[in-house]
């Protein structure tokens, strides 16, 4: 890196001088249309659950995340995940089980980056920025709408990283896994992941409880807020736990079990599949 780009990067102190980069811009790799990557929490994240991770935020480039919300334009970075809206009636959102509320951290960062005070930078200034931190895949947004190679360099020199994914029965999207638990919406997709080789995460609908080898989600409510996100370390996917939580946030309350058909997925982690077959779990 020369000198007066990382001058600008950078303060004398090493501590990164902007809280929020663009990271990338372009089609989304789930249905084409056009994305942006923003990373945030550069200086400090103020994450409760998560702990002082950067976090990234993906999202249309075209249209700010609560016009996308309200269109269902939210395909391109969120496929077509069970927690988003099912409609919209002008007012209110149905059947929205997502956590995020839009109208908070994705909009004011979307803003600031449509206001053109958000600096972009290259993947290789992007590893040197994450160096050392924790960082979070998909804040908001799924990390499979995004080409791999961001976060290939993303996660270069962090010290840990979560992720997750509902795009994992897409044999075109599952190199993903590498990094993002699978999103699993059913005991079966658990099973599935778990056959795999890989993590987990399982929002548990009314009246759903956890498998026998799941875990709760350790900076959960109902698990007594005991870590966070930062000092957990399980949602790393190709080394992930097998993990649960209750419906929370904004969708509290608002998810059901699926009917959908359990995911198919190759061994992705042999070493682990052997494992679990040797303690016979």
């Amino acid at each position: 890196m020369i000198p007066e780009r990382r001058a600008e990067l950078f303060t004398r102190t090493g501590r990164p001088r902007h809280n929020t980069v663009q990271v990338w811009q372009g089609p989304s790799r789930i249905e084409g249309s056009p994305l942006v990557v923003l990373v945030t929490g550069l200086k400090e994240s103020k994450n409760t659950k998560t702990g002082n991770m950067i976090q990234s935020y993906i999202l249309r480039s075209d249209m700010d995340p609560l016009a996308a919300l309200r269109t269902g334009s939210d395909v391109a970075m969120c496929g077509a995940c069970v927690h988003k809206a099912k409609s919209y009636d002008g007012t209110t959102w149905s059947g929205r089980s997502c956590y995020v509320r839009v109208d908070t951290a994705p909009l004011g960062i979307y803003r600031a980056w449509d206001r053109g005070n958000v600096l972009a930078v290259t993947r290789s200034e992007l590893s040197e920025l994450t160096r050392g931190r924790p960082v979070r895949l998909g804040t908001y947004g799924d990390p499979a709408s995004v080409p791999l190679a961001v976060w290939d360099a993303y996660t270069a020199h962090a010290t840990m990283w979560t992720g997750y994914t509902h795009q994992a029965a897409s044999k075109r999207l599952q190199d993903v896994l590498k990094y993002c638990q699978v999103s699993a919406d059913s005991e079966g997709d658990t099973l599935a992941a778990r056959g795999a080789g890989i993590g987990s995460f399982r929002v548990l609908a009314q009246g759903e409880s956890a498998l026998p080898f799941e875990i709760v989600c350790p900076a959960s409510e109902e698990a007594g807020k005991v870590a966070t996100c930062a000092t957990c370390k399980a949602c790393s996917g190709l080394d992930g736990a097998n993990v649960v939580i209750q419906s929370h946030g904004i969708g509290k309350g608002h998810h059901r079990p699926t009917r959908r058909r359990a995911l198919t997925l190759p061994v992705l982690n042999a070493a682990r599949v052997t494992h679990h077959h040797q303690i016979g779990r």
